[in-house]
């Protein structure tokens, strides 16, 4: 059974990108996943320390927080959901916050390993009338499934302002279903 865990970056519960994640996990549960959702600011994550410019020999010097025991729960999963609003211009912080600390780990082969093969999405919501603003999100989310050799599932974005206004939007929650289904998919295929 693939396993899935959704990282929700948004503080609002109950908000579009939390019900977004909720279509998504109905979906991949649907596809025959096991999901674990995690709201990151419930957790303690703190931004990097410096790092040495040696990558195996980078150390995390902040591991007195619950950033590498998330990364544990990431590395067991198949399934990566990045859910974020865009926040000027890009994830928000606390998504930033916890990615940014993979820094420490990239140069380490466990690491590495387990990225790999790994299956990323994105859904995001964004108060915009402009629909590109979804890419602030999106993009980076490609571009570190690029870079950790993972698939790029896909992103279902919306551009709604008010608190829990998806909720009124079946056609996008089914989009949102519909892409935790294909991650699952891309998954059980590798």
């Amino acid at each position: 059974m693939p396993r899935a865990i959704v990282l929700c970056g948004s503080p609002r519960k109950g908000g579009n990108t939390d019900l977004m994640a909720e279509a998504f996990a109905r979906g991949a549960q649907d596809a025959g996943a096991e999901v674990e959702k995690v709201y990151l600011d419930e957790l303690f994550l703190r931004p990097s320390a410096e790092v040495c410019d040696d990558p195996p020999m980078r150390v995390d010097l902040r591991q007195d927080d619950d950033a590498r025991k998330l990364l544990d729960r990431v590395l067991a999963a198949d399934i990566v959901l990045f859910a974020s609003p865009v926040y000027w211009q890009g994830v928000s912080a606390q998504m930033k916050c916890f990615v940014d600390r993979w820094s420490c780990y990239f140069g380490q082969e466990w690491f590495k390993e387990g990225m790999r093969g790994k299956v990323f999405a994105v859904v995001t919501a964004h108060g915009s009338p402009d629909p590109e603003e979804a890419q602030w999100v999106i993009r980076p989310v490609q571009v570190w499934a690029g870079f950790l050799q993972a698939s790029f599932a896909g992103a279902v974005s919306a551009a709604l302002g008010r608190k829990g206004a998806v909720a009124d939007e079946p056609e996008l929650l089914a989009r949102c279903e519909e892409l935790g289904g294909r991650a699952v998919r891309i998954a059980t295929e590798a």
